[in-house]
């Protein structure tokens, strides 16, 4: 039999494809598959049903072509999501399982590509809530399992995202270990309470060593979707006073609220919503930003500056000071975001993620003293304020990190055993 098992972590802003080989029962490492790939999806616009471009390769063509294509990013988030059935890409329909199986079948090719080997095992992460729905948690794994089957797998098997992101870890220490495990991502923060001991890595049965597991849908994106809110929606009209008949009035919130999520400012691109903005413009103190505004929705700038939004939050995981700064000609911003600012901003956003933990661990009867390590992976953890939360509860001594973006997948293919009797 084949002895290759892929872990393949599909994330909501990067994934990855880790090999197991069950033969000499340890990871394959090769260049052609190490690190992460964004999580992007791009259709050119064309007459041919030509696939889709994958990855950081999608985001430059995208761009390249001035962003007239069909642009797919976070879609893992659509999951759950029972209003969404297909779309509609070059006049060819597509259901969430075909996306999502073009992203699963590059990873595929670029794995087999390493073992030589058509792969049909693998265990596919997912995160330990995509619904707080029963049924809708239920139908976002069923629709990633379906996505699986499509890219050429046949035995498919789940493992929670921060269970592997544990194993992964495990793999790194010499002696048994209480572990609290926090994997932010750009969607899900998910949390597991596990006993670790590397002389039990590889064992079929490990149920008993997972002590708690949770999670909520609160992670990365929202930081980005904070900093639109607070820092960048004035620049389209937010805090605008309206004259309309002597009665001064605020711009509607619903507008601002619709942009902070750039793959929803797409659909503002209708007569009705554009009427509503060439009428406020008029009505306005600040003509200006409704010119923007209009410039964001027609000229389909959303994704463009939300890479700049998100380039700042990756700046301030070292810096106190980044960069806000955008450049299209009818959208000017030269902004600096703070540090402090950027807490300020997202405050709501790191008390809603640590009292989800304070309650997993009071749910779990767990003391926080109990736990002897944290480790912290995936990219949201090295939000400065979010750290400092944990450090704040546990003390710097028991902080672990490292392989924010790749642990994940190393722990999927790490679980190969747990599923798969023969590896």
């Amino acid at each position: 039999m084949n002895p290759y098992i892929y872990g393949i972590d599909f994330g909501t802003s990067n994934s990855s494809v880790t090999i197991w080989d069950a033969s000499r029962r340890r990871l394959v490492r090769d260049p052609r598959i190490t690190g992460v790939e964004s999580s992007f999806m791009y259709f050119p616009y064309t007459l041919r049903k030509d696939p889709p471009i994958i990855g950081d390769a999608a985001k430059i063509r995208y761009v390249q072509d001035r962003m007239r294509g069909r642009f797919f990013q976070a879609i893992k988030t659509i999951l759950p999501h029972r209003t969404f059935t297909e779309t509609i890409v070059n006049n060819d329909p597509y259901l969430l399982e075909d996306l999502i199986a073009f992203f699963l079948r590059h990873l595929k090719a670029k794995a087999d590509g390493v073992t030589g080997q058509n792969v049909t095992r693998v265990v596919m992460g997912r995160p330990a809530v995509f619904s707080t729905d029963p049924e809708e948690d239920r139908l976002a794994q069923d629709r990633l399992r379906r996505a699986a089957e499509l890219a050429g797998f046949e035995e498919i098997h789940f493992q929670l995202e921060p269970i592997a992101a544990a194993f992964a870890y495990e793999a790194r220490i010499d002696r048994p270990e209480r572990v609290l495990v926090g994997d932010f991502g750009g969607g899900t923060s998910d949390f597991t309470v596990v006993q670790l001991d590397p002389r039990r890595q590889g064992l079929t049965e490990r149920s008993g060593d997972i002590l708690a597991t949770g999670g909520l849908s609160v992670a990365g994106n929202k930081y980005d979707s904070a900093t639109m809110w607070h820092k960048v929606t004035p620049y389209f009209g937010r805090l605008a006073i309206l004259e309309d008949g002597g009665k001064r009035l605020e711009v509607p919130s619903s507008l601002y609220r619709q942009i902070c999520q750039w793959d929803q400012i797409v659909f503002l691109n209708n007569p009705r919503s554009l009427d509503l903005l060439w009428r406020l413009e008029r009505l306005a103190d600040d003509p200006p930003a409704f010119r923007r505004f209009q410039s964001l929705i027609k000229d389909n700038q959303g994704f463009a500056l939300f890479q700049v939004i998100e380039g700042a939050k990756i700046a301030l995981t070292s810096l106190d000071t980044a960069p806000l700064k955008f450049t299209h000609p009818n959208i000017l911003i030269d902004e600096q975001l703070t540090l402090v600012e950027f807490n300020r901003n997202s405050a709501e956003l790191t008390a809603s993620i640590t009292g989800y933990l304070d309650r997993f661990l009071a749910n779990g009867r767990l003391d926080p003293r109990d736990i002897e390590t944290v480790f912290l992976t995936g990219g949201t953890s090295l939000i400065r304020s979010l750290r400092a939360a944990f450090v704040e509860r546990f003390g710097v001594d028991r902080i672990r990190d490292g392989g924010e973006f790749t642990s994940v997948g190393d722990g999927l293919a790490l679980s190969a055993p747990l599923f798969f009797p023969q590896a």
